[in-house]
């Protein structure tokens, strides 16, 4: 995921297409939530 493509929208603006493993590994789409309310949480993690 590029980081720096959805660093630059703001609060309301559409958010472009992207994918991201959840906790389990498997690949989730935005598009599967289209329609829906969806909140999105990004942790970082330090290695």
């Amino acid at each position: 995921m590029k980081s720096k493509m959805l660093a630059d929208n703001k609060v309301g603006q559409e958010v472009p297409p992207f994918a991201v493993k959840d906790q389990n590994g498997r690949e989730v789409h935005l598009e599967q939530f289209k329609g829906e309310w969806l909140l999105l949480v990004f942790h970082r993690h330090l290695a």
